[in-house]
């Protein structure tokens, strides 16, 4: 058997530590923003929602664990930038958000429609500058569409910004605003929740303000983010070949 020379076991000794310490970096609960959602996200959801079950088994087929700070949306971006966090769920992966983060693969598809109320109609529409004169409700921190926020900051539409989308559903419910561009899944679900004896009043048209695809945010500026990127990866193509994926959007969608 070789036997170690005496001035070659601190060297060896410090890379065992070094590769120790890599492995254990990532076996820490990882600490990740995100705003209220529902369902899809939510403080008081079984399990927090939809996306944070999805991140968690994802994150789970390499033992890590994940604990989600819930605060408003755009505080969330903003907030992710720290040091103590780790990540940002969930937002559109725009051209303007890729220059600073790294995006994940996608968590869910989402198709966000405009609502109204029955006794106001509003036309069908096929071009935004059609709407300019309705009163547009928008929920703070929210994406939309970057052609949304240019006619807004013009003036062709009449955005009227809130912090919170209840707010927004309760303003159409009450006739004062005029469309409120929101996910199907979400708006039906708060619809029910808050609203039940309201919700008959209102309808949506079919024409799409957007559709796409929702992912996790890892900040260019930490050194952990590429490696956590491809760890998240990894995990969500194992829960998507099991079926784990699968069966948590369809709890969710049946609730």
């Amino acid at each position: 058997m070789m036997k170690i020379k005496r001035q070659t076991r601190p060297l060896i000794l410090a890379i065992l530590v070094y590769f120790a310490g890599c492995h254990m970096s990532y076996a820490q609960t990882l600490t990740i923003t995100i705003g209220e959602y529902p369902p899809y996200s939510g403080v008081q959801l079984v399990e927090q929602g939809l996306v944070p079950q999805i991140i968690r088994k994802a994150f789970a087929q390499q033992g890590i664990k994940v604990k989600f700070v819930f605060m408003p949306w755009a505080r969330s971006f903003k907030e992710s930038e720290k040091v103590r966090y780790d990540a940002s769920a969930y937002w559109f992966c725009t051209t303007e958000r890729q220059r600073d983060y790294l995006c994940s693969t996608a968590l869910y598809e989402e198709t966000a429609v405009f609502f109204y109320n029955k006794n106001n109609p509003i036309p069908p529409w096929q071009r935004l500058e059609e709407l300019d004169k309705y009163r547009i409700g928008a929920t703070r921190g929210y994406s939309y569409t970057q052609e949304f926020w240019q006619l807004a900051s013009t003036g062709l539409l009449n955005i009227s910004i809130m912090t919170r989308d209840e707010q927004n559903l309760s303003m159409l419910i009450k006739g004062r605003i005029d469309l409120f561009p929101m996910g199907l899944l979400p708006a039906n679900y708060l619809l029910e929740q808050e609203y039940p004896n309201d919700k008959h009043v209102l309808s949506y048209h079919s024409t799409p303000l957007m559709t796409g695809t929702l992912h996790l945010l890892f900040p260019r500026t930490k050194p952990t983010s590429e490696k956590l990127l491809k760890i998240f990866n990894d995990g969500m193509q194992k829960i998507i070949h099991s079926g784990e994926y699968q069966t948590i959007l369809n709890s969710t969608k049946t609730k």
